[in-house]
């Protein structure tokens, strides 16, 4: 037979309702402040990413121009319809070796403001027909200066 004592601590080992919804909104509040800044911090890690790889396409472009590959010079692209940018093959967009072409895309979450959307770099020395910024947002804002000189420089 069981005790009083026994039977006592088998009755009161529960959760009363009221221990219950004050654990589930303390754990809704919680979710509330940390859910934005996780969607912040998110959204600048693809505007981080995209500029990286935005620069890393036009120093790949401008390193291709500067050693001849091929024989012809090289240029990105940026096809914001489309959310992309392309790497190509030939003095300008128009006139370029579609066969060479290299695609990246890019979040839609992201938007590119350009006062010129392709550049150019020359063969040998890699200066650029463009000079200006290109500016990367969505949340956060990231800028990719490009010089006449062929200086790429994220900021």
């Amino acid at each position: 037979m069981r005790s009083r004592a026994a039977s006592r601590l088998a009755v009161e080992s529960g959760f009363t309702l009221l221990e219950l919804l004050l654990t589930i909104s303390i754990g809704a509040v919680i979710f509330m402040f940390t859910v934005p800044a996780f969607l912040g911090f998110y959204r600048s890690q693809i505007v981080d990413d995209t500029a990286k790889n935005l620069v890393d396409s036009l120093r790949q472009a401008q390193q291709y121009s500067m050693i001849q590959l091929e024989g012809r010079s090289y240029g990105i692209k940026l096809l914001p319809l489309s959310n992309s940018y392309v790497l190509f093959q030939g003095d300008s967009y128009a006139t370029r070796n579609t066969a060479e072409d290299e695609v990246d895309t890019y979040p839609s979450i992201i938007s590119i403001d350009a006062t010129s959307t392709e550049v150019v770099f020359s063969r040998l020395y890699g200066t650029s027909t463009f000079s200006g910024t290109w500016t990367i947002s969505g949340g956060q804002t990231r800028s990719i200066d490009i010089s006449q000189g062929g200086i790429i420089d994220l900021r």
